[in-house]
């Protein structure tokens, strides 16, 4: 006998949560990386570096060892996996990855930097640090010529009256036991379709000034944040057949209920800071610190509770991470230069007071964690000396598993299908190639990065005066 799991609750919620349990956002693992073709070729290993144009953003502390007006611009394209768990019985979950990509090559950054004298740089820009736009199905798949299913939504066996969750030869064992065919239920995941747009955008103003060896600075950012992310879910009979809508739920950043497609963006001013020592021209150390904006992204839901008219679930926050990094710069011969980061990220944001679309996960309370991690970046370059100086590049780093997850008790039918949308992440270790030509006032750089569910290409220029 199959039950369906996770039914819409729409009771309001304090207006501290910070983010929703809906099927679109599960299985994310958001990157937010240094600007520039530069630094991506070089693993994004960047901080201690920061002696280019993009530094407005990496580590505006940087922008002082520039001694004449730059203006840089870059374009990004990427493709990126968001996996669902798709089949199987629990705890052995299939889980398929669906694509998420730019649909063109887009100017990611573009910066301008004036320097004042010695001591004194001045500089605006625009960033897109995020973008993810992308869709997903968990609904069974069907033999094209027999018609016969192939695979069904992941499911799970049940004891009810000893809350444990069990595979199907126990839970067979438990019925027989009992002498009651419902002392164990198979239950599966209501079959799904989901779809995201989310996007980032910041203007930034930097300055920085220069004191002996060390320097400093800071950007003040406006930041855009638009997001929108559905999930349609469908009825199913018994022989797979998805018959009628069950319920939708939405996270938007606007009242779809008010402005129906259009789907406009919330806005913030945050403050990132970093730091320079110099020592000598062969070393030299940075360290950062960006603030995360805070965006409202409201949720709504409708079934036929609500005559599949939304209503508003929660008023849910959508916290962009904090990031802190300190970054080292060795360049042993004037050839070569070396570049080690550490770039801690506070992906727990994104679960402050999380906000359950479902009643018997919201009264489990605290059970959705997201890892803060700390990545390491490790890049380096080589300037051969030929008339037109030309650089290859080459980096690697380690992004740990930090999407949310479920971590609460496994007592209830609901609880164990949260733990199939919501599993623990993966790790993902990521190889980088850059090359680059330099002129006296002209440097284009192209950088290639992967792993094994991210790509993403650059091609970046900056022109001197």
């Amino acid at each position: 006998m199959r039950k369906f799991c996770i039914l819409i609750a729409l009771i309001a919620l304090p207006a501290a949560a910070q983010n929703t349990d809906i099927e679109s956002l599960s299985g994310l693992q958001f990157n937010f990386g240094n600007p520039g073709a530069r630094s991506l070729g070089m693993g994004g290993a960047f901080l201690g570096l920061a002696d280019d144009a993009s530094a407005v953003e990496a580590n505006p502390a940087g922008l002082t060892i520039l001694r004449k007006p730059e203006v840089s611009i870059e374009g990004r394209n990427f493709e990126e996996q968001q996996l669902f768990s798709t089949s199987g019985t629990f705890p052995e979950v299939n889980r398929t990855a669906f694509t998420h990509y730019s649909q063109r090559v887009d100017v990611t950054f573009a910066s301008v930097v004036f320097p004042i004298k010695d001591r004194f740089t001045l500089g605006a820009y625009y960033h897109e640090p995020l973008r993810n736009e992308g869709a997903g199905t968990v609904i069974p798949t069907k033999n094209d010529l027999t018609g016969g299913l192939e695979t069904t939504v992941p499911d799970f066996f049940f004891i009810t009256d000893k809350k444990q969750v069990v595979d199907e030869k126990a839970c067979i064992a438990e019925r027989v036991a009992t002498k009651n065919p419902l002392a164990c239920l198979n239950y599966g995941l209501i079959p799904f379709v989901s779809a995201l747009q989310v996007q980032e955008q910041t203007l930034g103003l930097s300055g920085a000034f220069k004191v002996g060896k060390f320097s400093f600075g800071a950007t003040a950012r406006y930041q855009r944040f638009r997001e929108q992310a559905l999930t349609i879910r469908f009825i199913q009979d018994d022989f797979g057949n998805l018959v009628a809508f069950h319920s939708f739920a939405v996270q938007a950043t606007s009242d779809i209920r008010e402005r129906g497609d259009r789907v406009t963006g919330q806005t913030d001013v945050t403050f990132a800071g970093g730091m320079k020592w110099a020592p000598t021209d062969k070393f030299s150390v940075g360290a950062v610190y960006k603030q995360g904006g805070k965006f409202a992204a409201p949720t709504l839901a409708a079934n036929e509770n609500t005559d599949f008219e939304f209503e508003k679930v929660a008023d849910t926050i959508f916290h962009i991470p904090d990031v802190y990094g300190l970054g080292f710069s060795f360049r042993p011969i004037p050839a070569v230069t070396l570049n080690l980061d550490a770039v801690h990220v506070t992906y727990s944001n994104l679960v402050d007071n999380f906000a359950s679309i479902n009643q018997a996960i919201r009264d489990l309370g605290d059970v959705h964690h997201a890892n803060d991690v700390t990545e390491l970046h490790l890049g380096g370059e080589y300037f051969f000396s030929t008339k037109i100086p030309l650089a290859f590049r080459a980096g690697y780093w380690r992004d740990p598993a930090h999407s949310v997850e479920f971590r609460g008790p496994l007592t209830s039918p609901d609880a164990v299908t949260e733990a199939i949308l919501y599993p623990k992440g993966e790790a993902a270790n990521h190889i980088s190639v850059g090359v680059g030509l330099a002129w006296p006032r002209f440097q284009i750089d192209a950088a290639y990065d992967r792993s094994e569910h991210f790509r993403v290409g650059s091609i970046s220029m900056v022109t001197r005066f």
